[in-house]
């Protein structure tokens, strides 16, 4: 099949659409089908590497559900229709379908099988009701375009029906258990046996880095050369939490900046534990994922979309406490014991099997399937 992937985020853009849309590509290539991805602008210098990427006009960015957002913007859009024609698509496939303005235009300009997969975790809020309520004569029939809908989680799922009740396929993130595996080699500049955490994430709000860094400042007095990785942010990003910190600390938190993909599966084999502080609004966690397929047990906030991933205890550790006191207690008790460290790491990599590429590919193409044959005969999903 020909089939054309339609986001708004893709690499270099850090985050786990970007991943999902890169590793979805690849896995779909080496099944023999015909993979375009279309997407926004990259940062100056950047290099495509992969599948075929189309980039579009110029990106405004904005902060959204704590997070760091954009829209891609650009005058093909204006003849998206034409241009989806051109390529003659078998499926399109739409990221964050819902989504202005990128998603949405292009449920209205595909005239083949058309497929949305929802990423977002979301609570009712202003924005939300100002797109789906008060634009519901725009955005119900772009919705209503979808032959085949997929959802990355349960809560993914429930935050687009709250708006748009209707059949949903929950097929969760996948991971590259080949790449992220056990054996994979540390980076020199860590080949030493100092404990270490890892942390990969943008310093957006809700990802919780902040909690991070002083749970860190709490925990390193008690184990020996303790170091905090920071992978995909910026000091100067959080420069008014790091302030707080005494200068030992601060000279034991690396900050390695935006991480090139093939750089990430050395990260996880560097270090000992991963965490992820997020306080809210995540559907799942790529993130989690890698670490577990690394067997580098994932230590986190108990929050929706993480405890449907992991499993308290058994292939990571879930803190209830949503503080850095919670968090800094809950890294010491796992960092302290090398025999759980190990077991909760082997469960971790069992579980990420379970997600691999392959199998999630397998029901994505599934989809594909129902989807051309509900164009076809017209019944849609709705």
């Amino acid at each position: 099949m020909r089939i054309g992937i339609v986001t708004e985020y893709y690499r270099p853009w850090p985050g786990g659409i970007s991943e999902h849309v890169h590793h979805q590509a690849e896995e779909l290539m080496a099944r023999g089908h015909q993979v375009s991805v279309i997407t926004g602008p990259a940062r100056p210098g950047w290099q495509d590497a992969g599948p075929a990427v189309e980039r579009l006009g110029y990106a405004y960015e904005f902060t959204s559900n704590g997070a760091l957002s954009r829209v891609v913007l650009g005058t093909r859009m204006l003849n998206f229709r034409k241009f989806l024609r051109q390529h003659a698509f078998d499926v399109v496939h739409v990221h964050a379908p819902m989504d202005p303005l990128l998603g949405v235009i292009a449920l209205y300009a595909s005239e083949c099988a058309t497929v949305g997969t929802f990423h977002a975790n979301f609570d009712p809020s202003s924005l939300w009701e100002t797109l789906f309520r008060r634009f519901r004569g725009i955005t119900l029939p772009a919705w209503k375009r979808l032959d085949a809908r997929i959802a990355v989680s349960e809560e993914a799922r429930r935050s687009i029906a709250h708006y748009f009740p209707g059949e949903y396929d929950v097929i969760p993130n996948g991971v590259d258990t080949e790449r992220f595996n056990p054996d994979a080699a540390p980076l020199a500049a860590f080949d030493d046996d100092r404990p270490r955490i890892l942390f990969v994430g943008r310093a957006d709000p809700r990802k919780g880095l902040p909690i991070l860094l002083h749970a860190f400042a709490r925990l390193r007095p008690a184990l020996d050369g303790l170091q905090l990785v920071v992978v995909g942010a910026e000091a100067a990003e959080v420069e008014a939490d790091l302030s707080q910190l005494d200068a030992a600390t601060r000279e034991d938190i690396c900050f390695a900046g935006y991480a090139a993909p093939e750089d990430m599966a050395g990260y996880y084999a560097s270090c000992d534990v991963f965490c992820s502080p997020a306080t809210g609004q995540e559907s799942q966690g790529i993130v989690l994922l890698e670490a577990m397929a690394a067997a580098r047990p994932p230590v986190a906030f108990s929050i929706p979309g993480y405890r449907d991933v992991v499993t308290h205890g058994v292939d990571g550790w879930l803190i209830d406490e949503m503080n850095a006191e919670g968090l800094a207690e809950g890294l010491g008790r796992i960092l302290g014991d090398r025999v759980t460290l190990a077991r909760v790491g082997e469960a971790g990599r069992k579980t990420a099997l379970g997600y691999s590429w392959p199998r999630v590919i397998e029901r994505i193409e599934a989809i594909y399937a129902r989807a051309r044959e509900n164009r076809k005969t017209g019944t849609g999903t709705h």
